[in-house]
């Protein structure tokens, strides 16, 4: 088992665990340093704190911002962001009204199809997390419409399906760039959902990409030396994580699943460091 896991998530997103059950599930799995990466939210990161804290675990804040593309799927990790910077708390607070108005179209939709559900129902599945597909595919499965969080994406969430609803969110640059602008370190998370990668590196990394999602749960292991290969080419932080949801979410997701390089966590920190111009010891460090 691993003793790094950088990229999980809790029900102040769409994972299952509250912060402080997810600390102590890496705890009891020997994880040493956990990054909470919630999408579109910093809300969690000071239970997780104190929950770290409390079972001796090193926490990297983070989040996971998304982003609108045409085609594929692009989404960026933020490593050490500052979770007070006025700039990213005003942007996280106008995707909280967006994503509310986007889940009420998607039960809309949904309802639809013939499937009886309700907005209600959706935040209570959310448990007052951001709302988002993954919750409408557990609600799906929950009341037997689909088999598995697989097949609710594959028949009725995924793009272009029938319950997709297109998303308001910042383009990729902007994304790394409020990344960067709140002391963080900007990472594309798992990299073969990009429809053009060697592209969408070439757009991001001047403005302030400094990593690479390499070492990910579902990938393979040809997969993974491949990404971490182009990571080094071209100069960037090989990352990873296990992208954990909760039990059972999706396979190869289990946290601490994915053995990471030693020297991850002090390459992030020395780059946020570095940008920040502070020598100072980082949150978690």
């Amino acid at each position: 088992m691993a003793t790094i896991d950088l990229h999980t998530h809790t029900t102040a997103s769409d994972g299952v665990l509250p912060p402080r059950e997810l600390i102590r599930l890496a705890a009891q799995r020997g994880i040493r340093v956990l990054g909470i990466t919630d999408h579109d939210t910093v809300a969690g990161i000071p239970e997780a704190r104190a929950a770290a804290a409390t079972h001796g675990v090193v926490l990297v804040p983070g989040i996971e911002l998304s982003t609108a593309v045409e085609r594929g799927e692009v989404h960026i990790l933020g490593y050490f962001v500052d979770p007070d910077d006025p700039v990213l708390r005003a942007h996280l607070d106008r995707l909280v009204a967006a994503r509310r108005e986007r889940a009420a179209r998607m039960v809309d939709q949904l309802r639809a199809l013939g499937f009886p559900v309700s907005l209600a129902e959706l935040e209570g599945i959310a448990q007052g997390g951001t709302i988002t597909r993954a919750h409408a595919a557990r609600l799906l499965v929950a009341k037997g419409f689909a088999s598995s969080i697989d097949e609710a994406f594959d028949r009725y969430l995924g793009r272009n399906r029938p319950g997709y609803v297109p998303r308001t969110f910042p383009t990729p640059r902007e994304a790394v760039q409020l990344v960067v602008d709140a002391g963080g370190v900007a990472v594309l998370a798992h990299p073969l959902s990009v429809d053009d990668l060697e592209r969408t590196l070439a757009e991001l990394i001047p403005v302030g990409l400094a990593g690479l999602e390499a070492w990910y749960g579902e990938y393979t292991v040809e997969q993974q030396r491949d990404l971490a290969a182009l990571a080094d080419r071209l100069g960037l932080i090989a990352t990873g994580g296990s992208d954990y949801h909760g039990p059972g979410f999706r396979e190869g997701r289990e946290v601490g699943c994915v053995e990471l390089p030693s020297g991850v966590v002090e390459a992030l920190a020395a780059r946020a460091r570095r940008d920040r111009g502070d020598p100072a010891t980082l949150p978690g460090q």
